[in-house]
């Protein structure tokens, strides 16, 4: 997700004017600032900017700043320009930008009078400035969240199943993190590959080590391979990432009993409290996050224009904070697999309730 192209003329006269706040003319507004004509982003900024519109419509009622969409382009120049606009021009905060490069372009050469709600996390790079929070889909703080919960909830040896792959890396990177943070210790890693030749004696192996929950850092295709082979004396945890949406039942069979994160919209679809959104919903549960996180991105930026700071949601994506460095927490709940009518297996100790 980065755009590395060479700002236009036009774009880079407007960045030689920094951003400022603006006098208060009664016409302040909450910028949204997506790549709006992006093909690659497209399906993602179409549920960003859904999402954001419906907040406003839904909770809004009339004493918050409107939303006004401003398109940010690809290049980072351009980002700052038009961010640069929307703040001179009397933005009270800002949602975006989209790209982690953007993000970063962002915070080193941009200033922020105004809170910005970027939709993307912070890397080594991210300069952390005040007033610019990462408000993300992340997977290294979702499986950061994990491992607090677990910490909270009394495991004491966790294992990490990691598959190869960068997104896997990181979601151990980001359990591994917070495990140590919080306990003072480092979880058993345990790298898998894609053959089936050393799964058997998995089962055995941890439980000589004592574990007490096993936290699959895989993807989809590799937990199904995975999960037979583990049993179901421990509980088996996993991100968000192992719901993509409908699931086959062959697949569910072979996940049954996994317990993973999952965010409120997704996880009780048929709360009556989501009939304030008249939306057909996707197949797709990537879709459908993206959505919340818009919802929730406009109810974080009118709290953080509003307020000192604080944030205390009941979100669509989470029960949501500001963390450490501003960036939003999402604090979600758990899910079990099982096929639809069927009790999911027991487990020794479940941990969590």
């Amino acid at each position: 997700m980065r755009a590395e192209n060479a700002a236009s003329g036009v774009a880079a006269a407007v960045v030689a004017e920094p951003a400022a706040a603006a006098a208060d003319s009664g016409q302040r507004f909450i910028a949204l600032l997506l790549p709006l004509n992006s093909k690659a982003f497209k399906p993602a900024v179409t549920q960003l900017k859904t999402g954001v519109l419906a907040a406003e419509k839904a909770y809004g009622d009339g004493s918050e700043p409107p939303v006004r969409v401003f398109d940010s382009g690809e290049k980072d120049e351009d980002v700052l320009a038009q961010y640069n606009k929307a703040v001179n021009e009397g933005a009270a905060a800002v949602i975006g930008p989209l790209t982690r490069s953007a993000v970063n372009y962002l915070a080193d050469n941009g200033s922020f009078p105004v809170p910005v709600v970027a939709l993307n996390s912070f890397d080594e790079q991210t300069l952390r400035r005040p007033n610019l929070y990462s408000f993300s889909l992340s997977v290294e703080q979702e499986a950061a969240s994990l491992a607090r919960q677990l910490a909270a909830d009394g495991v004491h040896n966790p294992a990490v199943l990691v598959g190869a792959g960068t997104l896997n890396q990181r979601m151990h990177a980001g359990f591994a993190t917070a495990w140590l943070d919080a306990l003072g210790s480092d979880p058993l890693v345990v790298e898998v590959g894609d053959s089936v030749a050393g799964y058997a004696a998995l089962k055995t192996r941890l439980a000589g080590e004592g574990v007490d929950a096993i936290f699959l850092a895989t993807n989809v295709r590799q937990a199904r391979k995975l999960r037979p082979y583990l049993g179901s004396e421990v509980p088996i945890y996993a991100s968000s990432q192992i719901n993509a949406g409908t699931m086959a039942n062959t697949a569910l069979v072979d996940l049954t009993g996994v317990r993973y994160l999952e965010m409120p919209w997704l996880a009780n679809p048929d709360d009556p409290i989501y009939a304030v959104f008249p939306r057909v919903r996707t197949n797709s549960a990537d879709l459908e996050r993206l959505f919340a996180l818009g919802i929730d991105a406009w109810r974080v930026a009118v709290a953080l224009s509003t307020t000192d700071g604080n944030v205390a949601i009941d979100g669509l994506s989470g029960t949501l904070s500001i963390g450490a460095g501003g960036v939003v927490q999402r604090d979600m709940q758990f899910k079990t697999i099982s096929l639809p009518g069927k009790t999911p297996l027991p487990v020794a100790d479940t941990h969590l309730p």
